[in-house]
This record gives structure tokens, sequence and C-alpha cells, in this order.
């Protein structure tokens, strides 16, 4: 399951990344056939009347033509190039809106390609390695770099006659716009979904004495949906040439999972997908941004510099970011290679069975036995096929190197037929260690991938102001959550569900709404909102009436915590209402930063249920009744990738507020880790807050459970206007599992008294992580001031 989660959000590079080809997620319900014929290009009309507002002013028509032009033409000057080429791929995976990204997965690879016109594609491979952080097995990681270096995805091919500018779709450029994937700005047909106006310019002196003289183009789409996109681009004015673009989805695309297997034609097979569809749907996926570079060399050849892609995928309580960088150095350009051309066997077909169109006439069950039989055999031929292709690629290629220090692979790629012929070396130790890759696969990269170069480009090129035009009309249909993710069960609502819809209104804007009901309290919780955000921060507007859970740690109105509330009664959440207004602006890339300022009516929350499988709950907390207004900062930050380095993960947080009382109260946590010896790690947390002025109950810290110290139970006798905590973990790791002893100690009480603390709260016991700590399964021993045994189950620990 973790696989298959983790391999979704690449499917936002189908549409952006054609070097990085990943799994659909679209559920599709048709025969192969009909698939096919809707799946056909299409393109909406270029009327006069969209000509006559496609473009600002006359010169930006100009330099758009220039650079239409420029997209499709083939300079037969060009002749040769011989490059370095370097890929990073790295998937990290986050549970909850604030918890930490852990990388769990991160492919580098090297290569020298080079081309010549008329002879085709050689490649090279000089470097490969993978790192599976979460998994930490040697053996797998080199499997995998076994088994990944000989797809062609893992090799771009910086340029050919007639290949794609933008990195849009396929490697070769279409000549007209398809809006059934993703609508490339300058292609035929694009005026009558974009629309343009010219920006700022520079110039630059090259050595010769010439001027080379760029203009950007703004695109912004006409209207709001997640096909088309939102951005800026650079051309030489005198050329049309592309120097430099930056873009990003002009929404999220929100998608569904389809899981299709050798199962997925049964009846049984289609109920299991349906299953899982609904509980991990919907899937939203967003192309955050998109950073491409050229270089001028010789003077007059535009070459790709480098390329990023930078996304994430959101679906239950996790987060996917993905991101891919690539670069390219030439040591020659159009000087003779003298090449030998590329010939590919042909023998293997890769063509579609015909199956023909599905009989008129039939009735339901017939139509349902035609589709399943059809699917039978269109899946069957499918799979033999790709089963006969991997064997000859890799059996063949794999038989070369018991003759030889390297292996070939001659094929096609993309749908425009570039011969490609891929030299790989047999010893993958040699691939692991090779010198074109940065010292370790853990290091920033930033002088080897330009990462920090390219962030700073999309955050000048994709502010705020950069967004699809507002349009209360043509748009897209709401977002609906419902299921698991909107679903929870606590002490005072009993079992919760509701309704999510958020609308996205163009310009950057999106109207959220929130329906939710306690089957104990019969209490209904509303939220509406409206935010407005350019994928790297957020600006949202909130109105509400909530349950609030009091404690500064974990995430108790989760389906996660849920799950362990109902079934062994440890529901650690402390509960309070709140009806308001909030206004927030927060950061989603690096690290995370939320600023909040709110004006709310604070009161009691009635515990409703004492029912679980397991013990009775703790009493609830009873809040201070009153009206509060004031603001607070969250600040998290992580630094480090490598489980076996040194890693940091701060929390600081800090609030104020006045009105039936005046407070103010700050706190701050910082986890450290590092490895010890052979497979042994060690992590230290270290907490503490305080307050001033007169705190109401709701808002002091609480003490106990799974996030503070483990083996005592949350209570509000437990609490207080001041705390310090620590906790203390060794632990040995063996393929993705790590067994640790801890040990945790703390206070909380009035801060007057913090010197005097008497005997503080303490627990032991022994925790077993999966996957860096995204499982985690704890056996706790209270030691004070409750002696007893406690088993927690939970997701996204620190360690």
């Amino acid at each position: 399951m973790l696989a298959t989660i983790l391999a979704l959000p690449l499917s936002i590079f189908v549409m952006a990344a054609p070097q990085q080809r990943g799994q659909q997620t679209i559920v599709r319900d048709s025969t192969p056939a009909d698939s096919a014929a809707r799946n056909a290009p299409r393109r909406l009309p270029v009327t006069a009347s969209v000509l006559a507002t496609a473009f600002r002013d006359a010169a930006t028509r100009d330099l758009f033509n220039r650079a239409r032009k420029a997209r499709l033409a083939q300079d037969s000057s060009l002749n040769s190039y011989d490059s370095k080429v370097r890929q990073r791929l790295s998937v990290y995976v986050g549970i909850g809106k604030l918890g930490r990204d852990r990388l769990v997965y991160r492919h580098e690879n090297a290569a020298r390609v080079q081309w010549e016109r008329n002879a085709g594609v050689r490649i090279e491979v000089t470097g490969a390695r993978v790192a599976i952080p979460v998994i930490g097995s040697a053996k797998e990681e080199r499997e995998a770099v076994q088994d990944g270096v000989t797809e062609d995805t893992k090799s771009p091919i910086p340029y050919f006659p007639g290949s794609e500018n933008l990195w849009i779709g396929d490697l070769a450029a279409p000549a007209e716009v398809n809006d059934r994937s993703l609508v490339n700005p300058i292609a035929f047909g694009s005026e009558a979904y974009y629309t343009y106006a010219t920006g700022d310019s520079v110039s630059f002196r090259l050595p010769d004495g010439r001027t080379i003289q760029l203009m950007e183009m703004t695109v912004r789409p006409r209207t709001v949906k997640p096909n088309l996109a939102v951005g800026s681009l650079w051309f030489a004015i005198a050329t049309g040439q592309l120097v430099r673009a930056a873009y990003r989805l002009a929404v999220p695309a929100p998608m569904r999972i389809s899981v299709t297997d050798g199962d997925s034609t049964t009846v049984a097979g289609r109920r299991i997908a349906a299953v899982i569809g609904a509980v991990f749907s919907p899937l939203t996926a967003q192309l955050s941004s998109v950073v491409i570079e050229y270089g001028l060399y010789e003077g007059r050849f535009w070459l790709p510099r480098s390329q990023s892609v930078e996304g994430v995928a959101q679906v239950l309580m996790g987060r996917v970011p993905v991101r891919m960088d690539n670069t390219f150095n030439y040591a020659s350009v159009n000087r003779p290679l003298n090449l030998t051309v590329v010939k590919v066997d042909t023998t293997i077909t890769d063509q579609r069975p015909g199956l023909g169109r599905m009989p008129q006439g039939l009735d339901s069950a017939a139509r349902r036995k035609w589709r399943d039989s059809t699917r039978a055999v269109y899946n069957a031929a499918a799979k033999a096929r790709a089963d006969s292709v991997k064997a000859g690629m890799h059996t063949g290629s794999m038989r070369q190197c018991d003759t030889s220090a390297t292996r070939t692979i001659i094929q096609y790629r993309s749908e425009a037929r570039i011969p490609v012929s891929m030299t790989i070396p047999c010893d993958v130790d040699k691939l692991m260690s090779s010198p074109d890759l940065p010292a370790s696969i853990f290091d920033p990269g930033e002088e080897i991938f330009g990462s920090a170069e390219a962030k700073q480009l999309a955050g000048a090129a994709l502010s705020m102001a950069a967004q699809a035009p507002l349009s209360l009309g043509d748009l897209p249909g709401p977002r609906v959550q419902v299921g698991p993710s909107m679903s929870r069960y606590n002490r005072v609502e009993g079992f919760s569900t509701g309704l999510l819809l958020d609308q996205q209104l163009g310009g950057g804007y999106s109207a959220t709404a929130i329906g939710r009901f306690g089957f104990s309290d019969h209490v209904p919780n509303v939220e509406l909102s409206v935010a407005r955000t350019n994928l790297s921060k957020t600006i949202r507007l909130n109105g509400y009436n909530r349950l609030v859970s009091a404690s500064d740690w974990g995430s108790p109105l989760t389906f996660s915590s849920s799950v362990s509330t109902f079934l062994f009664g440890r529901d650690e959440g402390f509960y309070y209402r709140a009806t308001g207004a909030e206004l927030l602006w927060t950061t989603e890339r690096g690290a995370r930063l939320e600023w909040r300022a709110f004006a709310e009516r604070q009161r009691s929350a009635l515990q409703s249920t004492t029912f679980s499988l397991g013990a009775n709950f703790v009493p609830n907390i009873e809040a201070a009744a009153g009206s509060f207004a004031g603001g607070s900062v969250r600040l998290l930050h992580s630094r480090g990738l490598d489980p076996r380095g040194f890693r940091t993960f701060t929390d600081l947080r800090l609030e104020g507020a006045g009105g039936d009382s005046s407070y103010g109260r700050a706190a701050i946590d910082v986890t450290l880790s590092h490895g010890l010896f052979r497979n042994a790690e060690a992590a230290l947390t270290l907490s503490g807050g305080s307050t001033v002025g007169d705190v109401p109950m709701q808002r002091r810290w609480f003490l106990g459970g799974t996030q503070t110290i483990r083996g005592q139970t949350a209570d509000s006798a437990q609490s207080g206007n001041a705390f310090w905590m620590s906790r203390l973990e060794l632990g040995r790791s063996t393929t993705g599992i790590r067994l640790s002893l801890f040990g945790d100690v703390g206070w909380t009480g009035d801060r007057d008294e913090w010197r005097d603390v008497g005997r503080p709260l303490r627990g032991v016991g022994v925790g077993f992580a999966a996957l860096d700590g995204l499982i985690r399964l704890d056996v706790a021993h209270g030691l004070y001031p409750r002696k007893q045994t406690r088993v927690n189950f939970y997701l996204g620990a620190e360690f």
C-alpha cells in the first residue's frame, strides 16, 4: 500500500515532465477502444473575438508569433552536442498539516548524452544510485539501481530536432493544443485558452560585441482549470527562442485512485478497487512550479541548462511532496562527433490489439459481460506484450555482461520515435560510487542541481499576483471530501463525520464550506472560509463554530488518532468550543510558518460519551468562558534527511490574547537525532514553555500521553501555565524497522514554582517504529505518578 501511495504524486509529472512517467490515477470505466476515441486530441476554436482579446498589445502579439515559429523550427545549422546530464528525483511523506516531511525515496543518475543529426542519441550512463531512507536496506537500494537504470525515463535528453522546449507532455513538441492534457501556451490554438502580455526586459553583450535582448511574456489562463498553466516565459526578441520559463498549474487537480491488477476484471476485484478508491479519494495533486533555464552556446544556440519541477499530493492525513531536477553541461556544441547511426530492432511491436466497439442493443447485464470479457482480453494482451518487451530488454542486456563490461539497450524514445542507444556499466558499484554524482545522496546538491536558484526564479515569477482570472462563471466542479478523512471519534462528539466542499473561484481564490455533526453531542460544527494562494503561501479568512483541542501536541481531532480513542479509550485531547473568525497566513514550502489573528468566544465542551472498546475516558476540562482576541505564530523547521546523519526538528509557538482576561504564552520543542555506531541511533527532545498574565484553563499545557510523557495518562490534573519536558531514545534499525528504548521526564505547574518541581512525571518503554517513524507502536510503562502499562499505536512520530 505504501508503494501505491508513493507512486500517486508521480502522476503530476505525466503532464509536465516528459522524462518522468508516473502511474495514472484517473479511474476509467470505458473499454480501451472507447477510451482511445475519447482521448483523441481536441481544442477550442480560435475565433476573431478570441484573437482580439488574447494579446495586450501588438508588441505582445509579435513576440508570441516569433516564439511559436521558433518552437517548431529546426535549426539546420545545429548538428551535434556532447553533454553531461544529471538528474535527481526526491519523494517525501509527511503526516498531518504540520508533520515533518521525511525523505522516503531519492534517485540520482548521471550520463554522457551525445546527439548528432541523422545519427540519433547515444547515452552512456556514468552514475546511478538510490536511497530509500525509510527502509535503510543497502540490498534494496542496490537492486533498485540495477532495475531502474535500464528505464529510459532515467536519462533526460537535452535536445533533438522538434523537442518540446517547455517540458510539457511528450518529448516531441506537438503542433496543436490538446486540452485533454496540459495545454501548451505556445502551441497552435492556445489563444483560446490564454491571454498574453509583455513584461520586463533585459539585455546583455556577448564577447563579439553583439547585444542579446530578452523580453518577458506573462501567460494567464482564461478560465479556472487544472490543465492550464500560469507563469512567465522569457524569449530572445530577435529569434523568439525560449530562454527561461517558470509556470505552475492554475489550480490543484483533483484525482481518483485507480486499482488495476489481475483481479480488476472480476466483480470482487472491482469491489476491492471501489473500496480502496473510496477510502483514499479524493486525492488532490498540485504542480506548484516548473522552472526551465536555457543557455546560449557558440553565440547562437539556446540549449537547456536546467529543469526543475515540484509538486505535492494530499491523500487522507498524508502529504507527499515530490521534486525533480535536471541539469545539463556541454563539453561541445556543433562539433563533429562522428557517431554511428543508431538502428532500432523493430521486430517487437507495441501495437494494441483491435477490440472493436460494444455491439448495439445490449441490455445492462450483457453490456457488463461484454465489457468484462473485453477488458480481460486487453489486459492479458497488454501484460504479455509488456513481459516480452521487459524480457527482451533485461535478459538480453544482462547476457551482454557475460562477455563485456557494459550492456547496451537500443530502442525508440517517446512518440517521436527517437532512436536511442543507452550503454550501462555492468558493475553496479561503479555506478553507485561515480564521481559525477554529489559526495552524498543526502547532500543538498545545490551547486550541481541549482535547486536554490530554481526556487528563487519560481518565487519571483509565481507571486500571489500570478493567477488565473477571478470568475464566477465557467468554473470547475467543487471538490467534495467525505469518508475517513472527515470522520473522527472523541469523548465530546462520539462519532463525528461531515462534508467538505471546496470551490475554486479563479484569481487564486477558493471558497470552502465544512459541515460536521457529532452523533453523541448533537452539536453541529460549521466552518466557512475564503482563501487566496499561489501554492507557496496561503491567506485565509475563516468563520467558524468548532470543537478545538487544547493540546499543543499531536492531532486528537483526526481519523488516525480516533482509531486509538475508539479501540483503547485513549482520548488524549482536551476540548473546548470556539465561535469566531480568524485570519491565517501560511507558507507551504521549506520552513512552515503560520500567522494567525483571531477573535472568538470560547466555552466548555461537555463530555457526551464514555463508550470505547478499551478503558473509560478521563473527564474533559471545564474551559473558562470568555471572549478573546489576539494572535499567534508557529514556526516549524527541519534540517537533515539522512536517518543515520544529524537531523533536527524545531517547533516554536507564540501566542497572545486579550479580552475577558489577558495572557501570553511561548513554547519551543527541539528534537535532535544522530546515528551512533553500526545500526544504532539516538534521539533527544528538549521542550519548555511559560506564560504571562491570567491564562484560561483551555490555554494551559497538558502533559501525559504518546506525544509528551509516555506511560502516563493525559489528565487535566497534570497541567499548568509552565512546563518542561525531555525525551531520550536509543534505537537500532534493521530494514525499515527501528526497535528503541525510551525514557521520558517532564513537569508542568505554576510558573513561579518551576525551581521546586518535586517529583516530575516519568515513563519508560519500548518503541517499534516502521518507515522512519511514519508508523509507530509503543509499549510504555509509567513510573510516576501512575504506575501502569500502556500500548499506543500512532502515525508521524518524531523519531
